[in-house]
């Protein structure tokens, strides 16, 4: 079966890793034809991002352009589906705050799927799926 504790640590280090700015992390999670999905509630898909460097490429830019905010991606309700030795999905909630010249306001809530593989006995995020409630 797959290492459930392993898996969730890396979803709990994701939120963290973006909002400290250790950006380098996801590097090293996901897969190298990694890929990730994005849609908004009443806007449909936004994104489809396909391989480690466009990723990266769009979260450095993301972060960029949200410099004088602080960033809290709170990850909750966490529970595994399709798990197999080698694979396992990981489903998740987001609660993203945002504090912004000492205003603090919740900005959005949104459901994460994340499917993990098995690669050369590291698990890596083969595909990472966002659907967000509200436009961030």
């Amino acid at each position: 079966m797959a290492d459930k504790q392993a898996v969730a640590e890396i979803v709990g280090n994701l939120g963290w890793a973006y909002d400290e700015n250790h950006l380098d992390y996801f590097a090293e999670v996901f897969a190298d034809d990694g890929r990730f999905t994005m849609s908004i509630a009443g806007q449909g898909q936004v994104g489809d991002f396909q391989g480690k460097d466009t990723i990266m490429g769009l979260y450095r830019g993301a972060k960029e352009a949200q410099a004088n905010q602080q960033r809290r991606h709170v990850v909750t309700n966490l529970f595994f589906a399709d798990e197999s030795d080698t694979a396992v999905t990981a489903i998740s909630y987001l609660t993203l705050i945002v504090n912004e010249g000492g205003a603090m306001k919740l900005t959005s809530t949104g459901l994460y799927t994340d499917r993990f593989v098995l690669v050369n006995g590291a698990w890596r995020l083969a595909h990472r799926d966002l659907k967000l409630d509200a436009p961030y």
